[in-house]
């Protein structure tokens, strides 16, 4: 936990080009509130800051300050530690001494892993989905992919994006598992203090997700597992062979895929293109 400050000291104000800095632009407007009830008080703000790192309101590697977390959301400090302590519990956050609370920043390693681990749990959410998944939700599922294509620029992959995390998360609700939803939960936060943006571009990932959708339209709990299971390995492997190449001290080679600066940020958010190379 981090040394006790004074109650009239101020943490210096975030970057405004920051997510953080964003996001207490965001609340100083009035365009967001952090205002917590007082019911169920330590919860509320676990859910709380669970929801600003899942929807990239704080992004990895950004500190968390919970002194201003404290005055935004009118609470004391106590409760944003013990929450805060919730999360490094989880992995999702990391306390240094004399420093701070940041979102943790996965490496490719671990990464690696956690894929691994979404392998056989989201392998099991399509196979129990496809025994209760109706015609309907498939289609909806389906559509929000949209039709195979081009390379997707912009706003097309910050949508492709956006939906790929929630076909993940659809499948395991569909599911209804309540095991399986814990498992994930904590899979799921790990997953999001990573990076923005896709592990693989839309070329490789679309038809996989069509095979899943195949599986689960035809109500087969066997060929929905097989489907998710190589779409999450494919992934795995891709991982594993770039922290293989860092390691080695080289970058791997990799197809340029447009990353999202903030997902979920809406038509102000913006895209930030990265190319590796040799």
């Amino acid at each position: 936990m981090p040394p006790r400050t004074s109650s009239n000291a101020r943490p210096p104000e975030p970057d405004a080009n920051t997510g953080a800095g964003q996001l207490w632009q965001s609340v100083r407007t009035g365009a967001l509130s952090l205002a917590i009830q007082h019911e169920n008080l330590e919860d509320k703000i676990y859910a709380r800051l669970q929801a600003l790192i899942v929807e990239r309101k704080i992004l990895p590697g950004e500190r968390i300050p919970p002194d201003q977390l404290a005055r935004e959301m009118g609470v004391s400090r106590t409760p944003i530690l013990n929450a805060l302590k919730r999360l490094a519990q989880e992995r999702v956050v990391e306390v240094f001494p004399r420093r701070g609370i940041y979102v943790r920043r996965f490496a490719k390693r671990e990464m690696a892993r956690l894929f691994a681990v979404r392998e056989v749990l989201e392998g099991l959410s399509a196979r129990l989905a496809a025994c209760k998944i109706s015609p309907d939700e498939v289609d909806r599922l389906s559509a929000g992919f949209g039709r195979p294509g081009g390379a997707l620029r912009g706003a097309a992959i910050r949508r492709y994006s956006e939906h790929d995390r929630h076909f993940h998360w659809r499948l395991v609700e569909i599911a209804a598992n309540e095991q399986l939803t814990a498992a994930m939960n904590s899979v799921r936060m790990m997953f999001f203090a990573y990076q923005d943006g896709l592990v693989r571009p839309p070329a490789e990932t679309l038809p996989e997700h069509q095979a899943i959708l195949e599986g689960l339209r035809a109500g087969d709990p066997d060929a929905s597992e097989a489907a998710m299971r190589l779409h999450l390995r494919r992934s795995m492997e891709r991982l594993e062979r770039e922290a293989e190449a860092e390691e080695a001290g080289a970058v791997a080679p990799r197809e340029e895929v447009e990353t999202l600066g903030r997902a979920g940020h809406g038509a102000g958010g913006h895209a930030v293109r990265r190319r590796q190379t040799r």
